[in-house]
């Protein structure tokens, strides 16, 4: 059984006689009769039969033009479908992201891609970057925007990275700790320090540990917490100090130093399978996000070292993937 002759069974049906559809399909009647003959010897059930001049369905017949009906018109909806996802007149792209890059990065992204492509849609879906990048590889994202603590071989266990930009993680301290006003720490000074970390699955919560513990330093955690807003209130409320985003540092208003013997710098990346091939829409939504990582300020908020002056809490964002 193939499309073709579902495609003349349905028409002789239609038409009421072989002649008409081969005149509707522009082929000859007899390749139309011989192509129901042999759909129907396929199936082992006789299709039609005839009364008076005109062709009938059998009980079979039915049940086959029904299912003929129904495969037809799938395949003319996909058609259609990917017809206007490769003009990108509609079309779909699942996001993975954390609200760190949600909040600083991809506003104009999405504002210059909606510009462009207003009839396409973008899911987004946040959480930490182990599930963005497990989402990916099992194919339930088109794409992700994640840390890369250190920069991955391309098609690196079936992902591929785009590097967008670089955010460097700082300490947050409560405003009652001061540090005899200094501007930046030495990685001995953090040794003891109440820490308020992401989970132990976090890539950046162990990126930032194994630098600190290279220095034979250890800080003694507190909390395990899922994400900043979380770990921003508890260091509010005075209850350890924390790494975060250097952008969410100054959005928020907190006291932050910068640990001047650690590269605390990490990558923003986009993320796509090695695997699964691309639809048109996420390829050119990937293309606005390179495009727009060297034009959009992201890790350049207006300078206010954080030692002194403080953000307004209107500016505050929201959590960051870990």
């Amino acid at each position: 059984m193939d499309l073709r002759q579902l495609e003349m069974f349905l028409s002789v049906v239609e038409t009421g006689s072989y002649a008409q559809a081969g005149q509707r399909l522009h082929v000859a009647h007899s390749a139309v009769h011989r192509q129901v003959r042999l759909l129907g010897e396929e199936i082992g059930e006789k299709l039609l039969y005839r009364e008076g001049g005109r062709v009938c369905l059998t009980r079979g017949g039915r049940e086959i033009a029904e299912l003929a009906r129904r495969v037809l018109k799938d395949i003319a909806n996909v058609t259609h479908q990917l017809r206007d996802d490769r003009s990108l007149s509609s079309g779909h792209v699942l996001l993975g992201t954390g609200t760190t890059m949600f909040v600083f990065f991809l506003p104009k992204v999405l504002e210059r891609f909606r510009s462009k492509y207003p009839h396409v849609q973008v899911q987004v879906m946040t959480g930490t970057g182990t599930e963005v990048l497990a989402s990916i590889r099992d194919g339930s994202l088109d794409l992700g925007i994640v840390f890369a603590p250190h920069f991955p071989e391309p098609n690196a266990d079936g992902l591929r990275f785009a590097p967008l930009y670089k955010e460097e993680f700082v300490l947050i301290v409560p405003e009652s700790m001061s540090f005899g006003g200094q501007k930046a720490l030495r990685t001995k000074e953090l040794h003891g320090l109440p820490a308020i970390t992401f989970s132990r699955t976090s890539r950046i919560r162990q990126f930032i540990e194994s630098q600190i513990a290279s220095q034979g330093v250890q800080m003694k955690v507190m909390m395990e917490l899922e994400n900043e807003e979380a770990i921003e209130k508890m260091v509010r409320i005075n209850q350890g100090v924390a790494f975060i985003s250097k952008s969410r540092a100054v959005a928020g208003g907190f006291r932050f130093f910068q640990i001047k013997d650690l590269n605390l710098l990490v990558t923003a990346s986009a993320v796509s399978s090695a695997r699964i091939p691309m639809t048109r829409a996420a390829a050119e939504f990937l293309s606005t996000c390179l495009q727009g990582a060297d034009t959009l300020i992201v890790n350049r908020p207006a300078k206010r070292h954080r030692n002194s002056e403080k953000a307004s809490p209107a500016t505050r964002a929201p959590t960051a993937i870990t």
